[in-house]
């Protein structure tokens, strides 16, 4: 999968997330438990899996950037 297919998508699995982005599942989970990424708008689960919003996820990067 290229970037350009990857900005269409809107959710990914995080197994998929972690193998695009290098990103841990550990690092995800943390997120989620200090607040920093929101259920329902960074990332949710959906029949046992973690989804996460990649539109949302990179806004939450871009975010961090110092301007």
């Amino acid at each position: 999968m290229n970037t350009n297919e990857l900005v269409a998508l809107k959710w990914v699995k995080l197994k998929h997330w972690c193998n695009l982005t290098g990103d841990t599942g550990n690092a995800v989970h943390a997120r989620r438990k200090t607040g920093k990424w929101k259920d329902g708008v960074h990332c949710m689960v959906r029949d046992g899996n973690l989804w996460i919003n990649v539109r949302e996820s990179q806004s939450w990067v871009e975010s961090k950037i110092p301007k």
